[in-house]
């Protein structure tokens, strides 16, 4: 068997790249010779017991714009590696998200995010599921995965987060999704809200919710997003009145917002501001016309 060595060495352990930096990510020498095998694009298996292929290429573009990228191979496979073909599958390698969070957060005297959503996924549909294997790289691919800025216009932000749903869910691509039958023009709805919108809890603009609700439990109301204080599309589209605020100044966010609901400003200030210069106009037309009748009478006595 052919020996990798640098995959033994301790994760700490990393090469010093020619400005002096320690380098890491994929740039760290073992990581260099995962990468050998692994940037091939047709490198896969297939699963004895599921008959699945199972892809093993990893995009060195995608992954050094990951969330992920300052992560040598090393750092997070350090078990039964140092040789090839390697024995452990992913299963007993036992890689955890919350784990490596937690002790992120703990030497930076924080709490880590990942112990409320692992609380949330917990008491989630996709936790009751009899799959083997379920967990956060059923939907995140850790090579590539960076989550959407909150910044990021509610557009892209949808279609990414639908893009994850839709992965699995591929019987919600046909014409007349599976179980949307109620739902007035569907695919306009999934180009401007996240399918966790309605099938999660309402958790704020700052972070969605990872337990998602069973369909039953999911919101179903037209009201429920059809309202000027809508609370779930308050968590998408909130963020963007304020930055366009700051960015913009008020009337430039008031003319050019394009919030989902057609018709409606969404702001309580131009309401209020309309409203004022309505009742303005109908004072000067009403001026106006008693001045000219008051005109009229003066000339004709």
């Amino acid at each position: 068997m052919l020996s990798l060595p640098a995959l033994a060495a301790s994760t700490q352990q990393e090469q010093t790249s020619s400005n002096g930096l320690q380098a890491g990510g994929l740039e760290a020498d073992h990581s260099a010779d995962c990468m050998r095998c692994h940037q091939m694009a047709t490198l896969a298996y297939r699963d004895r017991e599921t008959g699945k292929v199972v892809n093993l290429s990893i995009q060195p573009e995608s992954y050094t714009h990951s969330s992920h990228r300052a992560l040598a191979c090393g750092d997070c496979h350090h078990r039964s590696y140092q040789s090839y073909p390697h024995r452990l599958g992913r299963a007993e390698e036992a890689l955890s998200c919350v784990g490596c969070h937690r002790e992120q957060a703990k030497a930076r005297q924080e709490v880590s995010a990942m112990e409320a959503i692992n609380d949330e996924y917990q008491r989630s549909v996709h936790a009751a599921l009899e799959v083997e294997e379920f967990s956060c790289f059923s939907c995140h691919n850790a090579h590539s995965f960076r989550p959407e800025p909150t910044d990021a216009p509610p557009a892209q932000r949808v279609a990414a987060n639908n893009g994850l749903c839709l992965d699995c869910h591929s019987e919600q691509r046909g014409e007349i999704p599976v179980g949307h039958d109620w739902l007035p023009r569907p695919r306009d709805h999934w180009r401007a809200v996240r399918c966790v919108d309605c099938h999660s809890p309402v958790n704020g603009p700052e972070r969605v919710s990872h337990r998602v609700l069973s369909g039953a439990d999911s919101a179903r109301h037209c009201i429920d997003c059809h309202t000027k204080d809508s609370r779930l599309l308050n968590q998408l589209y909130s963020w963007r009145s304020e930055q366009a605020l700051t960015e913009q100044g008020f009337f430039k966010q008031a003319l050019y917002n394009d919030a989902y609901i057609v018709g409606m400003s969404r702001n309580d200030q131009l309401d209020r501001f309309s409203l004022g210069v309505l009742a303005l106009v109908l004072l000067g037309i009403l001026a106006h016309g008693t001045g000219r009748w008051l005109s009229y009478r003066k000339r004709n006595k």
